[in-house]
């Protein structure tokens, strides 16, 4: 009686202690990445972070002006951006590394935005697409991005890359142009037609920063090649007195030095501007999340971490709902510098807060110099990283995969380039969801025979028996279906042998109906043998009227 009052004393604790650490696991996945790992804060990893997030702020300060300025915004806008979204990731977002601010993702579909709707219908996309990012972490949805298939992530991830090298391509040649070319051919026409306005000097500065970057990256990684182009380009306008080459200054006027500002756009209180902005609202929204958990998913990789998802997405909504109401632009996780952050030794999302003081300090103590910098030198850095972003190397194997991989991946770059990218996305997946529903259907078999069978329905009796491989879905119904028409029904039992198909779906159930409906006519008798409990679950699930509850069965042939 002892051993059994013990037992019985156990087993309550045991459950009670396990939902508790159930409790809690639950619990910590709505608690922000700084807070869990203030717990064991030491002095050892503050001086880590600061190390960290001061070699990053090198790369990333004049990094975020050229995506701020590829964007079609003054690049202070940039370097407010990376303040506001950087700071509030780090307090709020569910990955330990993130360096958060503009990035090359961006910059054609904000610019695109501004040119259509202007910088407040930006900022009203901006604000909504915020509120989206934030509802994906709640709704827990944060998994269910990492399902949209490689070759529409390549495909425009290169397409915007090639996007971004065309934008740019007219300020690393230094042509005059007379207007402002909208879209990729529009730009190779307005190119090709005003070649002749090149200024030498600013084409001569801006392969001489794309050698020296291309260089450093290869030969010495360690250099902050970004940083260096920048002091090439003041040195250089400082030498020749700009010689006629476009510069920050003469772009943009003054570079302010202003602290952020609350503001709400009017445009925002108009639903029918809301509507005409949600297309764009959700390209910021889906794009920023994607990238936002890639960037987590390789510093993961990188380091040894896991990331929270969800709160990740929680996190850069509201980032990216700071950034607006601050007069910023989307913001999402800068692949490049939060490798660079995980390399440098950063320990806690306190690296990614370090690396915005040193960017404010940057501009405070740069902001007279930032002025003269040519814009030659910043389209160095972005055709760097935009072909970087391409990543053609990378995925050529995508070319030599199956035709229909390769189709997505070239449908997705031409149409990124041609339309934008929510369209390329919208196509890319449905391209890749019938190319999914043909090779599930090309998968799933079905086999006619004669066989004497012995089980609890049917004693060593010969049947009609037909066997079904594969997902039985509205795809492959068909196969089924012209399996138990072919049937030749000279027997009075037929046995459809289901072993080998993992899911059903209400096709394939209707089908199963038709059949059964079919044939008790005839005074034939039917058993659907083999289920797993997960398909006779569905089925029962899906047989209201009870037309197949006499004939299912786990048991096999």
């Amino acid at each position: 009686m002892k051993i059994q009052y013990n037992n019985l004393a156990v087993v309550p604790q045991m459950v009670d202690q396990s939902g508790c650490n159930s409790k809690t696991e639950q619990m910590s996945e709505w608690i922000p990445e700084i807070l869990l790992t203030l717990k064991n804060y030491s002095l050892g990893s503050f001086f880590s972070d600061m190390k960290a997030g001061m070699l990053v702020s090198v790369v990333a300060f004049p990094l975020f002006m050229t995506f701020a300025i590829a964007s079609g915004v003054a690049p202070n806008i940039g370097i407010l951006t990376c303040i506001v979204a950087g700071s509030l990731a780090g307090l709020f977002g569910g990955a330990r590394f993130q360096i958060v601010g503009p990035t090359g993702a961006f910059a054609m579909i904000v610019a695109d935005i501004i040119k259509t709707h202007g910088f407040e219908g930006m900022t009203c996309a901006l604000i909504m697409a915020g509120i989206m990012i934030v509802l994906f972490g709640i709704a827990k949805i944060g998994d269910l991005i990492h399902y949209v298939p490689y070759p529409i992530t390549a495909g425009f991830t290169a397409g915007i890359g090639l996007s971004i090298i065309m934008a740019q391509l007219g300020a690393f040649l230094g042509l005059t142009l007379p207007r402002a070319p909208t879209d990729f051919v529009d730009r190779v026409y307005c190119y090709f037609t005003n070649f002749g306005t090149m200024n030498l000097y600013s084409f001569v500065l801006a392969i001489f920063s794309l050698t020296f970057l291309v260089a450093i990256q290869k030969y010495k990684p360690k250099i902050p090649g970004y940083f260096c182009v920048v002091v090439i380009g003041i040195a250089y306008s400082l030498i020749f007195n700009n010689v006629g080459m476009e510069t920050i200054g003469t772009k943009f006027g003054d570079i302010e030095n202003h602290m952020p500002s609350l503001a709400i756009p009017d445009m925002f209180f108009s639903f029918s501007n809301l509507k005409k902005l949600f297309p764009a609202a959700f390209a910021i929204a889906f794009l920023g999340s994607l990238e936002s958990l890639l960037g987590a998913v390789i510093s993961d990789n990188l380091s040894g971490e896991k990331h929270r998802s969800n709160m990740e997405l929680i996190g850069q909504g509201i980032a990216n709902l700071g950034s607006a109401f601050c007069g910023g632009i989307p913001a999402t996780c800068a692949l490049g510098t939060t490798s660079l952050n995980v390399k440098a030794g950063a320990r806690t999302p306190i690296a990614g807060l370090f690396n915005v003081v040193f960017i404010v300090l940057f501009m405070v103590c740069l902001g007279n110099f930032v002025k003269i910098v040519p814009l030659a030198s910043l389209a160095s850095m972005m055709l760097y990283t935009a072909w970087n972003m391409a990543a053609f190397g990378k995925n050529k194997y995508i070319l030599l995969a199956p035709k229909s991989d390769s189709m997505v991946f070239i449908a997705t770059i031409l149409i990124t380039i041609l339309t934008d990218i929510v369209i390329a996305v919208e196509i890319g997946l449905v391209l890749s969801a019938f190319l999914f529903i043909k090779r599930s259907v090309e998968t799933t078999t079905a086999e006619t025979f004669s066989r004497v069978i012995s089980n609890v329905y049917v004693h060593d009796k010969e049947c009609e028996c037909v066997r079904i491989s594969g997902h039985l879905f509205f795809g492959a119904a068909p196969i089924l279906h012209d399996a138990l028409k072919a049937l030749p029904k000279t027997h009075d039992t037929v046995y459809i042998d289901m072993q080998n198909v993992p899911f059903i779906d209400v096709t394939g159930a209707n089908v199963l109906k038709e059949f059964v409906a079919e044939v008790k006519g005839k005074n034939i008798e039917v058993f659907i043998g083999g289920l797993n409990k997960r398909t006779l679950k569905a089925l029962k699930k899906m047989d209201i009227n009870g037309e197949l509850q006499d004939h299912l069965s786990e048991d096999r042939i």
